[in-house]
């Protein structure tokens, strides 16, 4: 072979060190770049010239082993270390780090697609996800319910102060304990017109009665009302709560005593549902509001003593209107209460009332008022019933509701029946109708002192502004709205690949699928073995630069080494070529 193989052998032996060099020195230059992978040369043997291949042992001796000279080094791989840096906290919401396997998926400008563990993502002008270099970040977005839509990737975007949103109410939890020792609800509030006066159809008509129309409705001999008039219902109490005020224009609203009186029980929110028990048996009158055959106006309330209505005088009055003249008497209708004494007022039975605030679908918000009443107790428990209203509800009738709750005998809920109640919003804008199931759940039935009652919990929202976000371990971005509000806005999705080892490097720390990666398998975090995130934290560098230091003597003192043996040969060779001088 001569002294020349000595020659390249040396030389093979400073390029592979000279290309440890290289991979050492990136590594060092790497050591503050985020998410940045160390790398490692690994080295092979060149081919031998093989002089003997070695004889096996016979009988008469033992064998000989290959007789071959190496031919130096070369480089076998650079392989890169996928393994996790240390996270550094930032505060910063938008730097995300992975813990575990997976990449971030980046869109580059041309549309293809390209991975990076480097988690330093910024917003631009329009509040999409950006890497420093201004691609876009990837993952999963939402459709107009904020459900996250998987399977798509888009550019993620966190519209910060540009979304407003509301929630609907469909659901109220209330709790506290109906009192099982009150008293069961016989008796009816009732008010009647004033038996003063006497309602006629004409001036010294007949009785009025529905079909009698208001503009014909006299008391006594003085003609009520024309058309444009306003009837006005104020300062009417149930339950101890005032009514909304009301107003009916005779002619617009309606036109005969029947309407008044129909709209008079709608405003004054009387349930006359046909599932309400019937006690017509014990004497007692159906609720509702009724002309009677004298023409006076007859209005029975619900059962409980908080459905109790007080109209007092001045209640309901009367008003020119857009009439031309004013009405014949300004205070039409008085009432009197069939409520006198104290056993009147308990026989209207145990009942308590409550009011929550609900939403409509554009964020506007009504009250609700729920009234409960004892109705019956058996051998098998007790059962209460609610009577639901509001006055948001489009049409006049206040009443949105009503069902029955039950307890077994050890004062514990059994159901709930009919726990549904419906609110219009016909011309409002919002979405009609509104249903809100009502849950009693959380209620006790023992017998206490009184009931108590109280709103737990309800999921409906006034509008709101999107202010501020928040990105989870499992990548899903949650927006947090100033009414109180939290919505997903996103889910930020990962990459894997069976081979990591074999991404494609490129510059600004992006990386793209090999021939020897394998194709990119997208995954929510947390899932299938990927990684989670950790907000407002980057992965650091996993280079160790003390083993890079120590791999930097090593490759140097290698590429000494070699370089003295091609001085040893060149030396050795001149010493051949002063033989033949």
């Amino acid at each position: 072979m001569g002294l020349t193989s000595s020659l390249f052998a040396g030389l093979s032996g400073m390029k592979t060190n000279e290309f440890a060099m290289d991979v050492i020195g990136n590594n060092i230059a790497n050591v503050n770049t985020r998410s940045f992978k160390s790398s490692r040369s690994l080295f092979q043997s060149q081919f031998y010239s093989t002089f003997s291949f070695g004889t096996a042992p016979s009988g008469d001796t033992g064998g000989s082993n290959p007789l071959q000279v190496g031919t130096g080094s070369t480089v076998g791989s650079v392989t890169r270390d996928f393994s996790g840096g240390a996270p550094e906290t930032t505060g910063n919401k938008t730097d995300l780090a992975i813990q575990g396997q997976g990449v971030f998926i980046i869109a580059k400008p041309s549309g293809a697609y390209a991975y990076t563990r480097d988690g330093s993502f910024q917003f631009n002008a329009e509040n999409y996800l950006l890497t420093s270099d201004g691609n876009f970040l990837q993952g999963y977005g939402t459709d107009s319910e904020f459900n996250i839509v998987e399977g798509t990737l888009t550019n993620l975007r966190i519209p910060i102060g540009e979304i407003t949103t509301a929630s609907t109410t469909s659901y109220a939890q209330f709790s506290g304990d109906l009192n099982a020792g009150g008293e069961v609800a016989a008796l009816r509030p009732v008010l009647t017109s004033d038996t003063s006066h006497t309602f006629t159809d004409g001036n010294g008509g007949p009785a009025a009665d529905a079909s009698t129309l208001l503009t014909d409705l006299y008391d006594g001999a003085i003609d009520l009302f024309t058309d444009g008039n306003i009837i006005t219902l104020a300062e009417a109490n149930k339950g101890g709560a005032n009514l909304p005020a009301e107003e009916f224009i005779v002619g617009t609203t309606g036109t005969t005593y029947g309407h008044f009186a129909a709209w008079l029980e709608d405003v004054l929110g009387i349930n006359t549902s046909a599932d309400l028990p019937d006690l017509t048996a014990s004497g007692v009158d159906p609720p509702g509001v009724t002309i009677e055959l004298d023409g006076s106006i007859k209005v029975v309330g619900n059962l409980g003593e908080k459905n109790e209505i007080i109209l007092a005088d001045g209640s309901i009055t009367a008003s020119k209107g857009s009439s031309a003249t004013l009405p014949g008497n300004t205070l039409p209708f008085r009432f009197t209460s069939n409520i006198v004494t104290d056993d009147d007022r308990t026989a209207l039975g145990e009942s308590i009332r409550t009011s929550f605030k609900a939403y409509d679908s554009v964020g506007n918000d009504m009250d609700v008022y729920v009234t409960l009443t004892l109705e019956s107790k058996t051998d098998d428990g007790v059962t209460w019933r609610y009577y639901a209203e509001s006055a948001e509800d489009t049409d006049f009738d206040r009443v949105v509701g009503t069902g029955t709750i039950q307890f077994d005998t050890s004062g514990n809920f059994l159901e709930a029946v009919e726990r549904n109640i419906t609110i219009d919003h016909a011309d409002t804008g919002a979405a009609t109708p509104q249903t809100i199931t009502l849950d009693f759940s959380r209620m006790d039935g023992f017998a206490m002192t009184s009931s108590a009652i109280s709103l737990l919990s309800q999921d409906g929202f006034m509008a709101g502004t999107l202010q501020d976000f928040s990105i989870g371990s499992d990548g899903i971005i949650v927006g947090s709205f100033d009414n109180g509000l939290t919505r997903n806005l996103g889910q930020v999705v990962m990459a894997t690949f069976r081979n990591y080892e074999g991404l494609v490097a490129q510059a600004d720390n992006l990386y793209v699928a090999g021939p020897n990666s394998g194709d990119a398998i997208i995954k929510k975090p947390m899932q299938l073995g990927a990684g989670s995130i950790n907000s407002a934290a980057l992965e650091l560098s996993n280079v160790d630069l003390s083993r890079e230091f120590i791999n930097l003597i090593i490759s140097s003192t290698g590429f000494s080494a070699s370089s003295r043996v091609i001085q040893t040969s060149d030396q050795l060779l001149n010493e051949l070529m002063m033989l033949v001088r």
